[in-house]
């Protein structure tokens, strides 16, 4: 019994330094990284009706369009700004206005706008290129704008706008505007 007993020691053990022995061998190294199985989609309670399929193939040449239309806002260089516009731009509002218009008519609307903001100062949060599977391309941009008036007024605020870039113009603004408490 002593024998059998010794026997089913040796036994195990040796499963046991060939097992760790194996695992050894299965391991990755640290700077291999292994994809993980594709996933199947999630059953959601709702389907996009535009799309949920985007990619970030927007050129750095559209971003960049987008963002200098930024710096033209800021600086005041309405004619800048509305050579980054298509012939024809929809225009939507943070206060729900939506409007399509022509170079000359957003030239005007902007430049109103603008002639009562003394200075302008926009901090970029993030932004994101979005290629949809419709063929659009789109900067989303995040940031925070602070205005101080002719009047003295100071306003401060959070913005969101979705930006629609074609043939290197920019042909949709919608910008969404939540307050920013000092």
């Amino acid at each position: 019994m002593k024998n059998f007993f010794s026997l089913f020691v040796i036994i195990l053990f040796s499963f046991g330094c060939s097992n760790e022995a194996e695992k050894k061998t299965e391991e990755k190294p640290a700077d291999v990284v292994v994809a993980a199985a594709p996933s199947t989609a999630p059953d959601l309670p709702f389907k996009a009706a535009y799309s949920s399929n985007f990619t970030q193939e927007v050129s750095d040449a559209d971003l960049k369009t987008v963002m200098d239309s930024y710096v033209h806002w800021r600086n005041g260089d309405i004619d800048k700004l509305v050579a980054l516009m298509g012939d024809t731009s929809t225009i939507e509002g943070a206060d729900g206005m939506i409007r399509k218009l022509s170079n000359n008519d957003l030239k005007a609307y902007w430049k109103l706008h603008r002639d009562s903001i003394a200075s302008i100062d926009i901090e970029m949060e993030a932004w994101q290129k979005m290629h949809s599977d419709k063929g659009d391309d789109i900067v989303v941009t995040w940031y925070i704008e602070r205005d101080k008036y002719k009047t003295g007024k100071v306003d401060s605020a959070y913005y969101h706008d979705i930006n629609i870039v074609k043939n290197g113009k920019i042909v949709m603004y919608s910008t969404y505007r939540k307050p920013k408490t000092q």
